[in-house]
């Protein structure tokens, strides 16, 4: 489990399960069955807990030492360092626009706020997905997307300009355009001692 989003995830799956079973979260069942769920350093702090507190163990106890055990304290921090880093690309190549796309959903899925509200907003993750648009999209899409687009309709429309690049139907980048020739700048200086040259061959070749 990487961040706290994902222990979340685990733990309601947990509660579902033990709700559609009949098992209340303060009966000692509820704290047996998650010992059957753990393996490794996890299931040895559950044993650890278990020992300590004896019977006033419980499965909310448990589930506040098991979020400390593997929640860092700048676990958020990461995150926001993730949402800012984000790219499509990765090691010189391009992810592909629903990678990409899948990726910044899934943080904005995980960066939320202490009253469990979204950090992220929907035209925050518009406008992150927008501005790594390569060049041969953005001169092109960006002044057809209206206001009324979802992120998915944006992502869509992205992914038909890739796959028309990739079968030659869309340049990867605009040929530049072809400057104009510019003459030669002419010498003055040259022009005119040439000039006094052949004057001066007229004026000797004169009786």
């Amino acid at each position: 489990m990487r961040d706290s989003q994902y222990l979340d995830t685990w733990v309601k799956a947990i509660q579902r399960w033990l709700s559609m079973k009949g098992i209340r979260l303060e009966w000692k069942e509820a704290l047996d069955f998650i010992g059957f769920k753990l393996q490794g350093s996890t299931l040895t702090t559950y044993n650890h807990h278990l020992i300590k507190e004896k019977d006033k163990a419980s499965f909310f106890s448990f589930m506040l030492v098991l979020r400390e055990f593997l929640i860092s304290s700048t676990s958020k921090d990461l995150l926001w360092k993730e949402w800012e880093a984000a790219t499509p690309h990765k090691d010189v190549r391009q992810m592909g626009f629903k990678t990409f796309a899948n990726w910044l959903e899934e943080l904005q899925i995980k960066l939320i706020d202490k009253d469990r509200n979204q950090c992220i907003s929907e035209e925050a993750k518009r406008r992150k997905f927008m501005n790594h648009l390569p060049d041969y999209i953005e001169t092109t899409l960006v002044p057809q997307i209206l206001d009324s687009w979802r992120f998915n309709d944006l992502v869509k429309k992205a992914e038909s300009y890739e796959a028309a690049r990739k079968h030659g139907r869309i340049s990867a980048a605009p040929k530049p355009a072809p400057q104009p020739t510019t003459p030669p700048v002419p010498n003055p200086g040259r022009n005119h001692s040439r000039d006094r040259k052949t004057e001066n061959k007229k004026t000797s070749s004169n009786p």
